[in-house]
């Protein structure tokens, strides 16, 4: 089934996000994106107007309190400081056309094995997991899905103290499967745009294909078949490049070499007594009168053993 959301665009900017920051679902992503184009372009009473408007509940990510806060405030200073994309420009039809983002048609250039087949939508790699929890997970994510990411607020708040609902926290493992079920349930129940219309019709139409085609999801996987097989191929091509390279450095002979100078250590070297090392920190808040004496030889500036440390004022 066929994604219209584009993926390149925003796992562009999530692979750029500061470490500690929550990455959220593909769809919050692109509602964050929107939202921070909004309020940069149109500054902060935008912000205040979602905080306290109708729609809050599906731009739950404003608040303060919110698990996807951080990376809304990252998004919204990144845009304003002129690194956003297509879909914060609000050219969200560019965006999934490949156009005017510089990546899509450079990755066709250099991609000369069969296209890449369509992302999985709804599925989700399932986590070793309880009967009775998969249905309080599946029963949780479909409310979330509906009443938005304020009511999954108020229900961590309410639940704090039952183990039950310990997938909620974004640090547990199933927290990751948890919100891929919420974006799921969220795709069939409101769409991917503002009237959630046109998504909808898109899969309908595309199951209507397959009803009249029997052949046509056969024809996917054997592409999908297809690409993975070459995927396959350029690994191992990868790999029995790395191992030539490194049969060719073993043998390199390492003992032909020309003795260009000797250096011959006697009793005094051992018994000299030398200066402890000095870090760097050392060197650049010492005075000249302290530079001199960490030399080696008393008789020679630091400046002159080691120009870089050259002082500004001769």
């Amino acid at each position: 089934m066929a994604d219209s959301k584009p993926n390149g665009v925003l796992d562009d900017a999530s692979s750029k996000a500061p470490a500690g920051i929550i990455i959220p679902p593909a769809g919050v992503k692109t509602q964050i994106e929107k939202a921070a184009g909004y309020v940069a372009r149109n500054g902060a009473q935008f912000e205040e107007r979602l905080k306290t408007g109708e729609s809050k509940a599906k731009v739950s990510f404003v608040l303060d309190d919110d698990p996807y806060n951080a990376y809304y405030r990252w998004r919204l200073e990144e845009i304003k400081a002129g690194r956003g994309n297509a879909i914060s420009a609000g050219r969200e039809n560019e965006a999934a056309s490949g156009g005017g983002t510089g990546v899509s048609s450079k990755g066709r250039e250099e991609r000369k094995g069969p296209d890449k087949p369509e992302e999985f939508v709804f599925s989700a790699r399932m986590p070793n997991i309880s009967a009775q929890d998969l249905e309080i997970v599946k029963l949780t994510a479909m409310f979330v899905a509906k009443n938005g990411r304020s009511w999954m607020t108020n229900l961590s708040q309410r639940e704090a103290g039952n183990f039950q609902f310990d997938f909620l926290r974004p640090q547990h493992s199933l927290y990751q499967f948890f919100t891929r079920l919420v974006d799921q349930y969220s795709e069939l129940l409101q769409g991917e745009s503002v009237d959630g219309g046109r998504p909808q019709k898109k899969r309908i139409g595309e199951l209507e294909a397959n009803v009249e085609n029997k052949f046509r999801v056969l024809e996917k996987a054997k592409k999908r078949a297809e690409y993975v097989k070459w995927q396959e191929a350029q690994k191992v091509a990868k790999e029995e490049s790395e191992e030539k390279e490194k049969v060719a450095f073993q043998q390199i002979d390492w003992h032909d070499f020309v003795v260009v100078e000797t250096v011959m250590f006697d009793e005094r070297d051992a018994e000299a007594q030398l200066p402890p090392p000095t870090t760097l920190n050392d060197l650049q808040s010492a005075s000249l009168e302290q530079k001199a004496k960490m030399s080696i030889n008393p008789n020679m500036r630091l400046e002159e053993a080691f120009p870089s440390f050259d002082d500004n004022n001769g």
